[in-house]
């Protein structure tokens, strides 16, 4: 019995370290990550998994600190830069050193000819390899004038295009990537990054302090589509990712909250992004964001999560697979069916087959898969069913796809009763003839008259209709209210409410294709407190720098002048909102500048508010009006402190009654 029991304790022991000695060497999850994808109103919402972690693309080479690959006719190409050689690996991990003795080779790339290109970065050069490893040409730095005299050139990553063009990323290289053609020859600076200008030196610029030049920052990757569009990363603060046409014209940008390192397309042109922080972006043709996973490994040697993530590649099985310099290793994350059926309904749609099948069934397993809902939306578009394409463009928040199927509807609808509206103007033209004519002959508008004539003996009408005198005679109405006293708190406060309503009317109510406002968490309370906030803040900081500069209106004035000045504000704005309703974004001019013309009405009424109520001259005017935005920013500052300090002293208070409760 004992020697039973002596057995079974072995056997659990072993047991036990064996497990413990698999978990120190590897922690296999089955997805150790959470995937995202866009939901309604554009945000990041969770879904299926889409690339699930499949192993270790392992080799009979060991790897150091390898910087590049590049997958051509599922042959894996590996740039290993700690060990200065380029390595061919099959899908079986079979790998011969195909190039030696290199210095630092960070870039490799195979082009349709199976020639290999190798940008080296210590020695400062790309060299052309054939399939076998054979050396066909050496392209070192450009001689040609155009390149300039100190411009870099130290290559870290190469590509090809049609044509046998060379596009190379440099270190320090400002102008964008260095294009040569087949021969090595200089041909142009492609796709340089925008210079970012921070605000304090723009404020320098304007008072001419002179800083260190600005100087755009060069690409960090680069890779090519089946088409010859041009896609680059850079460590920009903004539109990170960039798809170029031949023409170095940026047709797609994308900007994401982390630091991109590599991009790459696949067969159907659907585009993925590596960042340093381990996470992989795959984007369709257009820019539209499909899935977003991975992470960084914290030291638990977790399978699908990386340590120093610098590259990736997609096969024919469109697996992924990503070069790790932390472990100098690659892993592989196999694509699941979700994505798969996903990708099928992609790859259809670019072959003019438009299944709203397909993307059904993706809809039950996601409800809130943008994605889907947008390609239910153009299949539906393509069969002319507009009314139906609208409402899945609305549910995926696609405001480009949501104004082209309202052209189409609007169209139709022009087709069919352009005729009948045109008859319906003329007709209303025609009747105000004839009631002018017969108000003329028969007074028939003496009833209204009358009342008008009641409704100005109450003040607050008449205050109100000196309102609309501010459009033609606006510095005449200023004086009206302060010399003569013809305005009041009444119609103050009655035109400040009609400014809220109308901005709660603007948000609900403004066409999608213009507003991106989300309406269902839409709290007016908060919004009617932040205007209103705003307007007395104004009010009261400019009748406290006049009150300190010699101006000459009392705060009545300002108060009353103020809200008369909004008048255009309050006038245009429901006419602006009701006409985004029949309008796409062919005519965002249109919209945009009555907007403009609206708030820059009302500006300029302020302007000459401040100017005639407290008798300033134009000088006088400018210098108030800045130190009236300096006391705004300044009040507010003062009351967001006042309180985060009142909140800690209500918890303070709170803590110290529950400690007294629970003694």
């Amino acid at each position: 019995m004992m020697k039973k029991l002596w057995i079974v304790s072995l056997l659990f022991m072993s047991i036990f370290v064996c497990s413990s000695i698999d978990a120190q060497a590897v922690t296999i999850q089955s997805v150790p990550y959470e995937t995202y994808t866009i939901g309604p109103k554009g945000r990041y919402v969770l879904t299926q998994t889409a690339y699930e972690p499949a192993g270790y693309f392992n080799t009979n080479y060991t790897l150091n600190s390898p910087e590049d690959m590049y997958i051509k006719d599922d042959f894996v190409y590996i740039a290993d830069t700690g060990n200065k050689r380029i390595l061919k690996v099959d899908m079986n991990g079979t790998a011969v050193e195909i190039v030696t003795n290199l210095n630092s080779p960070t870039g490799i790339h195979v082009d349709d000819d199976h020639n290999i290109y190798v940008a080296d970065k210590g020695n400062q050069a790309i060299y052309k390899y054939d399939e076998t490893g054979l050396l066909l040409n050496t392209f070192t730095r450009p001689t040609e004038p155009i390149f300039g005299i100190d411009s870099p050139f130290v290559p870290s990553k190469v590509a090809t295009g049609p044509r046998g063009v060379i596009y190379v990323v440099g270190e320090g290289s400002t102008g964008g990537l260095i294009q040569l053609n087949y021969a090595g020859e200089f041909l142009s600076f492609f796709g340089t990054n925008e210079t970012q200008t921070s605000w304090y030196k723009k404020i320098a610029d304007a008072f001419g302090v002179e800083f260190a030049k600005n100087v755009p920052i060069s690409p960090t990757n680069v890779t090519l589509d089946n088409s010859g569009s041009v896609f680059t990363v850079s460590n920009t603060t903004s539109r990170q990712l960039k798809k170029f046409n031949i023409s170095s014209t940026v047709i797609l940008d994308e900007t994401t909250p982390d630091t991109l390192t590599s991009v790459v397309t696949n067969d159907f042109e659907n585009i993925f992004t590596l960042s340093s922080e381990g996470m992989i972006r795959e984007y369709d043709s257009y820019g539209n964001l499909i899935f977003a996973f991975g992470g960084i490994d914290k030291g638990g040697r977790v399978l699908g999560l990386f340590v120093n993530p610098v590259d990736l590649a997609v096969d024919s099985n469109n697996h992924i697979y990503v070069l790790d310099k932390g472990t100098n290793q690659i892993q592989i994350l196999e694509r699941s069916e979700f994505a798969a059926i996903i990708h099928q309904g992609l790859i259809d749609f670019k072959n003019g087959i438009y299944s709203i099948d397909q993307w059904e069934e993706v809809l039950r397993m996601n409800s809130v898969f943008a994605l889907a809902n947008s390609s239910i939306a153009r299949a539906l578009y393509r069969e002319m069913d507009y009314r139906g394409a609208l409402a899945y463009y609305l549910i995926a928040y696609d405001q480009g796809g949501y104004s082209e199927a309202f052209w189409q509807i609007r169209y139709d609808w022009l087709q069919n009763y352009l005729g009948i509206a045109l008859i319906a103007l003329l007709s209303a033209l025609v009747l105000k003839k004839g009631l002018k004519i017969a108000d003329h002959n028969y007074k028939i508008y003496e009833p209204f008259r009358k009342v008008e004539t009641n409704l100005s003996k109450a003040k607050i009408y008449r205050e109100l209709k000196l309102s609309l005198s501010i459009f033609r005679h606006p510095i005449d109405t200023f004086y009206e209210i302060k010399h003569r006293h013809k305005a009041s708190y009444a119609s103050a406060n009655m035109i400040y409410l009609c400014v809220v309503i109308v901005s709660i009317f603007a948000v609900y109510l403004t066409s999608f294709v213009f507003s991106a406002n989300d309406v269902t968490g839409f709290n007016f309370l908060r919004y009617t407190a932040l205007i209103l906030g705003f307007l007395i803040l104004f009010v009261f900081s400019n009748y406290l720098i006049s009150t300190l500069n010699n101006g000459e209106g009392w705060f009545k004035d300002v108060y009353i002048s103020t809200a008369y000045a909004l008048m255009p504000y309050v006038l245009f704005t429901i006419p602006i909102v009701l006409l985004s309703n029949v309008m796409t974004q062919n005519e965002v001019f249109i919209y945009q500048a009555s907007l403009f013309i609206r708030n820059g009405w009302s500006i300029i009424l302020i302007l000459i508010m401040i100017k005639e109520i407290h008798g300033y001259s134009v000088s006088e005017l400018i210098k108030n009006l800045f130190l009236t935005i300096f006391t705004m920013v300044m009040i507010s500052l003062m009351l967001f402190l006042i309180y985060v300090l009142f909140n800690q002293m209500v918890d303070y208070i709170v803590g110290i009654i529950r400690e007294v409760l629970l003694r």
